[in-house]
């Protein structure tokens, strides 16, 4: 098993490297082509930092293993939460003052809250994929949508025009964007393959991988910029990363996975892991809407605790 915990490693590490090259490629060829900062930031940033869940999910249906598809999806979910903007908060407290944040915070929970119909009888047929993908399309109209007209309306805020992404040249942007894909789509079979056959010689399901190893491998871009972040001060496009990208696991992975293979879900899947999940999208959505909308170092903990019991009890 050291092997294939090994193999895990350094598929999570290309993984990295892989999302690293696609966000900076997507990144410069959408600045290039003069597409708002804003729009940048909200859908196509957000949709490179998911691509790491997506290609571990695309990869798992095709071995038709789903069931490691979705507790990715909920895993990442609850790591961006409890492990990412805990991390963030613990080290500088994080301004949530932003009209933007509540708009995508109120679409993250009611996407969450929508997301638990097709949980309810722990499976998920390639119908109700279809039928969530679909609704990841409508999102992403709504998405680009919402962004152009926050564009238009000039109020880009300070916090979106600071990021960490270099620009390149539309040449070089456009080889990174296909070396990060090609780095993805090699971390994400490395990452399905091996943390199938250490839940297999652990007699754990592909769930449980999914939700703890598979998740927080998968969230450690987000964790990285989001560290960087809180350390400049610069939150604006990390937590936009973080929320956006939720909103994309829940639909763009769980949707793909399923419209390619079913899925049969432990009995707990939805009165624990999802429970959790919601609970702590909940706990971000009473920030934003409270008249102090900050995250502050003790909730930051918190959060940071929440997520460290919570991977305890799984594994134990």
């Amino acid at each position: 098993m050291l092997i294939d915990i090994t193999l895990l490693a350094i598929g999570i590490m290309i993984l990295i490297l892989g999302s690293n090259y696609f966000v900076d490629g997507a990144a410069s060829i959408a600045k290039n082509m003069k597409i708002p900062i804003i729009v940048i930031g909200l859908t196509i940033v957000a949709f490179a930092t998911s691509a790491p869940e997506i290609l571990v999910s695309l990869v798992a249906a095709l071995d038709g293993e789903s069931d490691l598809a979705i507790g990715n999806a909920i895993g990442s979910n609850t790591a961006n939460i409890g492990l990412v903007l805990g991390t963030m908060a613990l080290i500088r407290p994080v301004q949530m003052s932003s009209k933007v944040y509540k708009k995508l915070i109120t679409l993250l929970l009611l996407v969450s809250l929508i997301m638990i119909l097709p949980f309810i009888d722990n499976a998920i047929s390639v119908n109700e994929g279809r039928l969530i993908l679909g609704g990841f399309i409508l999102v992403m109209i709504w998405l680009v949508r919402f962004s152009l007209k926050l564009s238009n309306e000039n109020i880009e805020q300070d916090d979106f025009k600071k990021n960490n992404y270099k620009t390149f040249a539309t040449k070089k942007a456009l080889t990174l964007l296909i070396i990060g894909l090609v780095l993805l789509f090699i971390g994400a079979d490395m990452i399905v393959r091996n943390a199938i056959k250490i839940a297999h010689t652990l007699e754990i399901s592909e769930t449980v991988i999914g939700i703890t190893l598979v998740a927080i491998g998968t969230s450690l871009p987000e964790l990285s910029v989001s560290i960087t972040s809180a350390l400049k001060k610069e939150y604006g496009l990390a937590v936009g990363n973080i929320i956006g990208s939720n909103i994309f696991n829940l639909l763009a992975v769980i949707g793909a996975a399923t419209a390619i293979s079913p899925s049969k879900l432990p009995d707990n899947i939805l009165s624990v892991h999802y429970l959790i999940m919601l609970s702590l999208t909940l706990s971000i959505f009473v920030i934003a809407y409270r008249k102090n909308k900050v995250i502050k170092r003790f909730e930051g903990f918190s959060l940071l605790t929440i997520y460290c019991f919570y991977i305890v009890f799984i594994i134990s």
